[in-house]
Order: C-alpha cells, then sequence, then structure tokens
C-alpha cells in the first residue's frame, strides 16, 4: 500500500509537483533531500491512514486526485505560507485543542509536516462563517491553487476517519502514528 502511495504521489501532474517543491522549506541544497523527506513522508501517512479508514474516493477517480493534491497543498500552506489568514486561523485551531501546548504542536508540524495533532485541531476547527475572515482564508489557500471546500473536504475525511477507526477500537493519532513511522522521513519525529 505505501508503495502504491508513492507511486500516486509520484505521478502527479508537473503543475502540481512543481507547485508542491516550490512550497518546501529553503534548504542547503545538499540537505534538500532531507528537508522534503518528511512532507512526502507525512502525506503519504495521512493519505495511508485515510486509506486504512476506508474513507477514500475510489483509487484514479477525479475526486481522489483532488484528495491528494489537497493533503500536499494544504500542508505546504499551513507549514510554509506566509499568509497571515491562514497562520491565524491555525494557530487558534492548535490553541482551542491543544492549549498551553501550540508552540511544539506548530513547530513540529513545521520541521516534520503533517502530525495527528495538527490535522485533528484543523478538524475541529470551525470555519469562520464572517464573509472578511472566510475571505481572508480563501486568499491565502488560493496562493496554493486550493479553495475552502478543498480544506473543508480533507477535513471531513479526516473526522470520517476519525469515527472509522474508533468504530475499530482504535484511535486515528495511533493509526496516523503507526503508518507515519514507516514513511520516509520518519527518524525527524
Amino acid at each position: 500500500m505505501a508503495v502504491s502511495l508513492c507511486l500516486v504521489l509520484s505521478s502527479l501532474p508537473m503543475e502540481q509537483a512543481s507547485t508542491f517543491a516550490e512550497h518546501q522549506p529553503p534548504a542547503i541544497p545538499t540537505q534538500q533531500s532531507k528537508r522534503a523527506s518528511p512532507y512526502v513522508g507525512s502525506a503519504m501517512a495521512v493519505l495511508a491512514t485515510l486509506e486504512q479508514a476506508q474513507v477514500l474516493p475510489p483509487e484514479g477517480s477525479r475526486e481522489a486526485d483532488r484528495v491528494i493534491q489537497s493533503v500536499i497543498q494544504l500542508q505546504s500552506a499551513f507549514a510554509t505560507g506566509t499568509d497571515g489568514g491562514l497562520q491565524d486561523f491555525a494557530h487558534r485551531a492548535v490553541t482551542a485543542k491543544h492549549g498551553e501546548n501550540t508552540s511544539t504542536v506548530l513547530e513540529r508540524f513545521r520541521s516534520s509536516g503533517w502530525t495527528a495533532d495538527m490535522l485533528e485541531a484543523l478538524a475541529d476547527a470551525d470555519l469562520p462563517t464572517a464573509v472578511e475572515e472566510r475571505q481572508r482564508l480563501t486568499t491565502g489557500l488560493r496562493q496554493f491553487n486550493l479553495s475552502v471546500d478543498d480544506f473543508t473536504r480533507l477535513m471531513q475525511l479526516v473526522k470520517d476517519s476519525r469515527s472509522a477507526l474508533a468504530a475499530r477500537g482504535n484511535t486515528f493519532e495511533e493509526i496516523y502514528t503507526s503508518r507515519r513511522n514507516g514513511m520516509p522521513g520518519a527518524g525527524g519525529r
């Protein structure tokens, strides 16, 4: 399964792959592959967790491709993006869920990519209803070829995964962590 996810990620259209690469954290050229690896591995772990929960759309469908793009691009938007609206939203979401540990959760996410803590905090966050706040999210997401609908769809998959896994006696965090430990860049966690 990890191999098929790797193949799916590597088969992204060049436009998506270049956008993903363009939004990686800056690195010294000799360290670039080491720096990108945690982000790729964490995106693969998200997809593997969603697959294990059996909530992903059919493989090869347009919707599945959009989910893959959303996993990659949302990670870039929140981890490396500089848009104030997105960063404020992420900070509020993590604070609401993790309180005093907010800085640690955000730091770990920015250095290692998706974490269960970050995904669940974003999934549990209430999207702003005020037009101007929603527009701020739209502006930040648009820089990464995403929409608020893309964000909402992925966060609903995280919620659905959490429910499906809980029905089997597992938590999202334990399944994600297990998957993450088997992916590239897991040593940096």
